[in-house]
């Protein structure tokens, strides 16, 4: 080997301290000097010749490389040495693996001219295994992304940093039926609405150009679209900048048709309030129902039987806890010739007024039932005997100053009134009622339009068939 460096040993120790497999061959290809890490891996790898190869040639070796294990990165290292040992190249490389049985390997080899007179080349072997590891585990890892994004079932587009459309993976040209690679100017071409207000998505409105432009996040927004083929959907589309050195490079778009899931909140809606209103609809027929059951139909009143089941609940309750209760037991005086004067039609229409007139002097606590044709009765719990009678009162005068329907000339219209408060021996509403009755025939011997209260001297057994 032929050194011109000033100084020598210092060139040497240089040449040493480097990591690559270095060789030095001369025209002929002969190895005349390697380095410590030429001479250590020849050593790890069993590689014949005390002078670690000096000496040897360097061609022969790629050349029984070549014709032995068939091996075409040998045949191109060669040719490639060759072509740089003719000066028909100033340099030349080429990676290769080089694999052991316990790892997988691979270097780079790089043959150079010296300037030295007899043209000697520096040939050199790095390890390049951690590179290609890495590019491999990159590889992989863009494979897998690719895979992801194939497999993924909503749109993924990406955007450069000027905002122009790159990407758009099977999904998102489904949604869209085609796909168009624009940039931001041309967004326009995409057409869109604001599922809130209808109103059409302008190009810097998109989430994409807001992401590029602004730096903006947008999540989720609902937005129908017209495709590429006029069909329209509806979607969630969402878009999230890429920021690189404190800029903006690029932009996710992601899109998510959610058209089924609308139809069927839609219908879902719909079928709501069809059954809101069957619920109401039945709810109201119901309530008819319950109306019709406990109310007179002709006067609105409650009926009887409605009246008997309150009247025995509230008798109960004052039997247990000694309240007073009252009943008030009325009719039209002379209604028979009331009907006759006014017809059927007028005579209901006097029940109807009688009853409006009589509730105009009840609490909301007691109840107003027609009895049985022109009779009616009224419940007054935590009422007494003579409470009771003066509501009564109230009431005959109330009735007695009111016009008969139509104005007749010359009908006067009245009620007689028997009361009966609640004694200890009335067991039942029946024993309180026939009380409050014979107390109504006695008003009515008495010269009706009047009111009489049961146990009263002027109180004596009658028929109750004596007539109004």
């Amino acid at each position: 080997m032929t050194l011109r460096p000033h100084d020598p040993t210092l060139l040497a120790n240089v040449i040493d301290a480097l990591t690559g497999h270095i060789a030095v061959l001369d025209p002929r290809g002969v190895i005349v000097a390697v380095n410590h890490a030429w001479r250590r891996f020849a050593l790890e790898n069993g590689l014949p010749g005390e002078g670690f190869l000096v000496g040897t040639s360097y061609l022969a070796a790629c050349e029984e490389a070549a014709r032995s294990e068939e091996d075409e990165t040998a045949a191109d290292a060669l040719r490639g040495i060759r072509a740089v040992l003719a000066g028909e190249l100033e340099a030349f490389s080429l990676e290769y693996p080089c694999h052991a049985p316990q790892e997988e390997r691979w270097f780079v080899l790089r043959a150079t001219r010296t300037a030295a007179p007899d043209a000697e080349v520096v040939v050199c072997h790095d390890d390049i295994t951690a590179r290609k590891r890495a590019e491999k585990q990159l590889d992989a890892t863009a494979h897998l992304l690719e895979e992801v994004l194939e497999t993924l079932p909503v749109g993924v587009w990406i955007l450069d940093a000027e905002g122009r459309i790159v990407f758009g993976n099977p999904a998102g040209q489904r949604i869209w039926a085609g796909a168009r690679y624009v940039g931001p100017e041309e967004f326009g071409e995409y057409k869109g609405w604001w599922l809130r207000t209808g109103e059409a998505i302008a190009a810097h409105e998109w989430a994409g150009a807001r992401a590029i432009s602004q730096g903006v996040t947008s999540v989720d927004e609902e937005i129908e679209i017209e495709c590429f083929d006029g069909t329209r959907k509806v979607m969630l589309h969402s878009a999230i900048p890429l920021i690189g050195d404190d800029a903006v490079t690029g932009a996710i778009v992601v899109n998510q048709d959610i058209t089924a899931r609308k139809r069927e909140e839609a219908e879902l809606a719909r079928t709501h309030a069809e059954l809101e209103a069957a619920h109401a609809d039945l709810e109201a027929a119901l309530a008819r129902e319950w109306t019709l059951a406990r109310t007179d139909p002709l006067t609105g009143a409650s009926n009887r039987r409605h009246f008997l089941d309150l009247a025995a609940h509230e008798l109960t309750v004052a039997r247990r806890y000694r309240h007073p209760l009252s009943v008030v037991l009325f009719d039209v005086d002379h209604f028979k010739q009331v009907n006759d004067a006014l017809d059927h039609q007028g005579g209901d229409e006097t029940l109807r007024m009688v009853v409006e007139v009589a509730g105009r002097h009840l609490r909301d606590a007691d109840v107003l039932a027609r009895y049985g044709g022109d009779e009616f009765i009224a419940l007054l719990p935590h009422t007494s005997g003579e409470g009771a009678r003066s509501v009564a009162d109230r009431m005959r005068g109330d009735v007695a100053a009111t016009t008969p329907p139509g104005g007749h000339d010359g009908l006067r219209l009245t009620i007689s009134c028997g009361v009966a408060e609640l004694r200890f021996e009335d067991e039942t509403v029946d024993a309180l009622v026939l009380r409050a009755d014979r107390a109504l025939y006695a008003a009515k011997r008495g010269g009706r339009n009047q009111t009489v209260v049961a146990d009263s001297p002027a109180t004596t057994p009658t028929s109750s068939n004596e007539p109004g």
